[in-house]
């Protein structure tokens, strides 16, 4: 890669919002880009939500071969995913999927892509030879900070007009999972974790209850969605979703580095654990050593009785 050119961001909308993801993702492109003294481009699909993943990944790659951007970031959301996998498939380019960071390297006028591998017990770095390099992060893994970058700037507006021979797949019906929706714990300001030392899947309902009673969400390790107590939506961590609330409680959770790189950058981190010396509390901000299934009834009562 002799020249280093501009960074395109794709710009995933909601109720004609950008997602944070993709806002997330432009500040630190824009950060690399100042770094390269190239731009960081939005790109935004005119109606992309009512078009097929494959008329989106045809509309870029014109919009890539006219234009030859050095890299292009998604969002590990349901469409982004699909839509780089497909750009990568149909483009023969290669891919750096769920990354935990990304930097930009001037003796290779390139970027390099970190992410986690072996079930999050190392972390790889990925270069890849082809461009633009694709690469995809989740969520909250570049905290915004001030104000959000404004997706207009620079913005390139595609047009996904189609006469509809390159869908393969159409959708017939959408059905909401009620579900999947309370498990975006992205989003939520307040979580109550949950780890192996919760115990069992009933162990979870005391958890559940103080994060009603905080308008939260529950969460949960790697450890007890291996014991099958809680579903994968929930886990935090490497090989699972990232999240920066404003409140974080560890219950009965070690602090082991994986989970820890889910969380670290919640703003207030609480940790509830029987064993004193465990990791978790070199990172909470206020510790409590003792058992959840007393510590944590207790406290929920404590919140009632306030109110």
């Amino acid at each position: 890669m002799e020249k280093f050119n501009d960074i395109w961001v794709f710009i995933e909308m909601s109720e004609n919002a950008p997602k944070r993801v993709s806002l997330e993702l432009l500040a630190k492109a824009s950060e690399l880009a100042e770094e390269a003294g190239v731009q960081a481009i939005p790109v935004i699909c005119a109606d992309a939500a009512d078009h097929s993943p494959e008329t989106i990944i045809s509309a870029l790659k014109d919009a890539i071969e006219k234009s030859a951007p050095s890299a292009f970031l998604f969002g590990s959301t349901p469409l982004g995913r699909e839509v780089s996998a497909g750009l990568s498939a149909v483009m023969n380019l290669g891919i750096a999927a769920d990354c935990t960071n990304v930097m930009y390297r001037e003796s290779n006028k390139d970027l390099l892509f970190i992410r986690p591998a072996f079930d999050g017990k190392l972390y790889a770095s990925v270069s890849l030879d082809t461009t633009p390099q694709i690469g995809t992060f989740s969520t909250g893994i570049f905290p915004l900070e001030g104000n959000a970058p404004d997706i207009q700037a620079n913005a390139k507006t595609l047009s996904l007009a189609s006469d509809g021979s390159e869908i393969k797949a159409r959708l017939v019906k959408f059905i909401e999972d009620a579900g999947l929706a309370d498990s975006n714990i992205e989003e939520a300001s307040v979580l109550v974790a949950g780890g192996r030392g919760v115990g069992s899947a009933e162990g979870f309902d005391k958890l559940r209850e103080l994060a009603r009673l905080l308008g939260g969400n529950i969460a949960a390790s790697r450890g007890a969605v291996e014991e099958g107590w809680i579903s994968k939506d929930y886990q935090v961590g490497a090989t699972g979703k990232t999240v920066t609330p404003k409140l974080y409680f560890a219950c009965g959770i070690s602090g082991a580095v994986p989970h820890v790189v889910g969380m670290k950058d919640s703003e207030i981190i609480i940790a509830v654990n029987t064993d004193p010396s465990a990791p978790i509390f070199d990172i909470a901000h206020y510790g409590i050593v003792g058992d959840l299934h007393k510590v944590i009834p207790e406290l929920i009562e404590i919140i009632k009785q306030t109110r």
